[in-house]
């Protein structure tokens, strides 16, 4: 008679699904103190994300049917702080930070006109 040869699995290490995503389920707004109905009224009108409430215009989540001013700025709050690695800023926003930037002259002035004053770089004025 002959042995049976018992396969060993190596253990499977479960992974916190929600951990490896790239982005942050809308869902989790409900752990910031928002509410689970007003998650369900953004969820149901197409927002799935964090990142999706952050990337429209403030105008169309108040055109979400039951979700008031107040109610909005709370998500988009809670959104802010569970998106950490968003990099989503305002127009205005970038505007600030770029009259914050060195320019470097190309040594043509009409090119660095074109360009809005040369090559920007990182570098801020101190």
């Amino acid at each position: 008679m002959a042995a049976a040869a018992v396969l060993e699995r190596p253990e499977v290490q479960e992974m916190d699904e929600e951990e490896d995503l790239p982005f942050v389920p809308i869902d989790k707004l409900t752990d910031l103190g928002i509410g689970a109905a007003d998650v369900k009224k953004a969820k149901d009108a197409g927002f799935a994300t964090c990142d999706s409430l952050m990337m429209v215009m403030r105008k169309d989540l108040l055109n979400v049917k039951g979700l008031s001013e107040g109610k909005v700025e709370k998500m988009l709050e809670g959104a802010r702080k569970l998106c950490r690695g968003c990099s989503f800023i305002t127009g205005a926003e970038l505007m600030e930070k770029r009259k914050e930037c060195v320019y470097v002259t190309t040594g043509c002035q009409a090119f660095d006109e074109i360009l809005g004053g040369g090559i920007q770089t990182n570098i801020k004025h101190h």
